[in-house]
C-alpha cells in the first residue's frame, strides 16, 4: 500500500482504497459482524465492481483467445454481474458470506484490472 499508481491506465482510481476495502470484506472474524457493517461493505465493494469490471474484461479481452488463462478469466468475468445484482441475502450469515464472495471478486477484478501492472498470459 501507498505505492505510487501514476503510471496505471486511470490514475483517478483510488488503488489504496478499494484494497482496504477488500481487506474489510475477506478479513475471517470470530463473530458476524453488524449488518450495517456488512451494507456499507457491500456498497463499496459495489461501487469498485462496476468501475472494475469494463477495466478486466478489456485486460481479459486482450489475451490470446483459447488460452487456459482467458478461458479460466474470462468465465469468471461472466460471473461478476450475477454477484453484483444478488443483493444481500435473507440473514446475516449470508450477509457475511456474501461480502466476502464480493470482496473475493473485487480482488480479482483489481489483479485483472492492468491497475497493479500488465495483465499476463499466464496460469493463475
Amino acid at each position: 500500500m501507498g505505492t505510487d499508481r501514476t503510471t496505471s491506465p486511470r490514475t483517478d482510481i483510488d488503488v489504496d482504497e478499494i484494497e482496504t476495502t477488500i481487506a474489510r470484506a475477506v478479513v475471517e472474524r470470530s463473530a458476524l459482524p453488524a449488518y450495517e457493517e456488512l451494507r456499507e461493505l457491500y456498497g463499496a465493494l459495489l461501487g469498485h465492481a462496476v468501475v472494475l469490471l469494463p477495466l478486466a474484461e478489456r485486460q481479459v479481452d486482450g489475451l490470446w483467445r483459447g488460452s487456459v488463462a482467458w478461458y479460466r478469466r474470462r468465465c469468471k468475468l461472466n460471473t461478476v454481474p450475477h454477484l453484483l445484482i444478488a443483493g444481500l441475502g435473507p440473514g446475516l450469515q449470508s450477509a457475511s458470506d456474501h461480502v466476502r464472495h464480493l470482496g473475493r471478486t473485487c480482488q480479482f477484478l483489481l489483479d485483472n484490472s492492468g491497475l497493479k501492472g500488465p495483465v499476463g498470459d499466464d496460469e493463475e
